[in-house]
């Protein structure tokens, strides 16, 4: 009973990055590193096995609550998303905020910081900030819903770079298949069951998970300091990303607020909890 008490954090972490994967704008792989549990996760992406042995359990209950996250929570995420954008980007901007005490003990972990990591830095907060923008003005269009082989394609490709973006923190896997303009329709095939749509899709989704993981952890175990550097600016650059442009004095900021400050709590404790790599 214990162990599965254990266990409950890793559900609602694996929750929270369901549900994040599911809003445009959000990254999932932010919410790995506001959990403290990034290197777990991608080092099981990336079909370490000995690892996944290590942190079956853990990887277990994350699973579950990811799948709850997006099956099971994506409708409420999503009416929350389109009805209340303010306290809903608020709440994940205090997640974000509270989890650089945790972040800073990973980038400072192997040593100091060099020019050369700030410069990192900078340009991963500046590529975020600009993709931000060039989405807001992007078209987006949907693809054409034809059962083609062209189309498939196009659903494996969206699905494909989702995935990567999914796991690389500040970069919005569900803002990736906007871009590709097959985020409604794959959105749709969930909640339809449409085969056409989710197997090229999720064929996709899984090589872009397991090809984008293993190269980040190669990257994390030569150049543990300069990828941590780039996190914390891509992290940062989120921020701006998906702070909310109508915001008004009314009862919707002080929800917001409340939302806001409970991110940050959340965010902060959890940070206080230390995960083995």
């Amino acid at each position: 009973m214990k162990k599965m008490i254990n266990k409950i954090p890793a559900l609602l972490y694996g929750a929270v990055f369901g549900i994040a994967n599911v809003i445009p704008g959000v990254s999932g792989g932010t919410m790995m590193v506001v959990f403290g549990c990034y290197d777990i996760i991608c080092g099981a992406l990336a079909l370490d096995f000995k690892h996944i042995k290590k942190h079956f359990f853990f990887l277990l209950a994350f699973a579950f609550g990811a799948a709850a996250g997006i099956f099971g929570f994506s409708f409420a995420a999503k009416y929350l998303f389109e009805n209340y954008p303010v306290p809903t980007f608020l709440f994940f901007i205090g997640l974000i905020l509270g989890s650089f005490p945790v972040i800073s003990k990973k980038l400072f972990s192997k040593g100091k910081l060099k020019v050369y990591h700030i410069i990192f830095m900078f340009i991963a907060l500046a590529a975020v900030i600009g993709l931000s923008l060039a989405g807001e003005s992007a078209e987006t269009a949907e693809a054409v819903y034809q059962t083609d082989i062209l189309t498939a394609v196009k659903f494996f490709s969206g699905g494909f770079a989702a995935a990567a973006a999914m796991i690389i923190p500040g970069i919005s896997g569900s803002f990736m298949l906007v871009l590709f303009g097959v985020y409604n329709l794959i959105i749709t095939a969930v909640t339809e069951l449409d085969l056409f749509v989710l197997i090229p899709a999720g064929i996709g989704i899984l090589c872009g998970l397991v090809l984008g993981a293993k190269a980040i952890k190669f990257l994390l175990s030569r150049f543990h300091t300069a990828v941590y550097s780039i996190i914390t600016g891509l992290v940062a650059g989120s921020v701006f990303a998906i702070f909310p442009s109508a915001l008004r004095f009314d009862l919707t900021l002080f929800i917001g607020i409340i939302a806001f400050v409970s991110g940050l709590m959340i965010s902060f404790m959890t940070g206080r909890k230390k995960f083995e790599r």
